[in-house]
């Protein structure tokens, strides 16, 4: 069973997603020092999360896996692909401040989770199922990491 296109629509937004973000942390390195390592690592994240999400494309594409979107539409995916190329002018425009960079990547993670992106594939092949624990609990933990900074830099520490 292959994808359908508008399938194959929503897994391309979400690489294009996770690359984005990637180049956004990236950014964000370059612009605070104190934070280079935390972003710098964050984007080598990111980048591998959009290699992960190719390797599902081609997986489902191949009817290793399914993917079911359920309530994803690509409109809403266009949407959030909008929203953090408006982020990544904004931060090349050198318009975030740390306090701001920590709250943008906070809410932009936290939607993702809500959204449940990862959660909309079943596998019946175990390395498939591994892959999406891996993007789903990297996310949870990109969103914990990102608020203990954000409570480090508000403490002044």
């Amino acid at each position: 069973m292959s994808l359908k296109p508008f399938q194959e629509k929503i897994l391309e937004q979400m690489i294009t997603q996770e690359t984005m973000l990637s180049k956004l942390y990236a950014i964000f390195s370059g612009q605070f020092p104190d934070h280079k390592d935390f972003f710098t690592k964050m984007s080598m994240e990111e980048d591998r999360h959009a290699k992960l999400i190719e390797k599902l494309l081609e997986a489902a594409e191949k009817g290793i896996i399914f993917f079911d979107e359920g309530k994803i539409k690509t409109y809403t995916l266009s949407a959030f692909l909008t929203r953090l190329e408006e982020m990544v002018e904004k931060a090349e425009r050198g318009e975030f401040t740390p306090v701001t960079a920590f709250a943008c990547a906070v809410d932009y993670e936290s939607s993702l989770i809500e959204k449940k992106v990862f959660s909309h594939f079943d596998s019946l092949n175990e390395k498939s199922k591994g892959t999406l624990k891996i993007l789903q609990s990297e996310t949870m933990n990109h969103i914990e990491r990102f608020r203990n900074e954000q409570k480090a830099l508000k403490s002044g520490n």
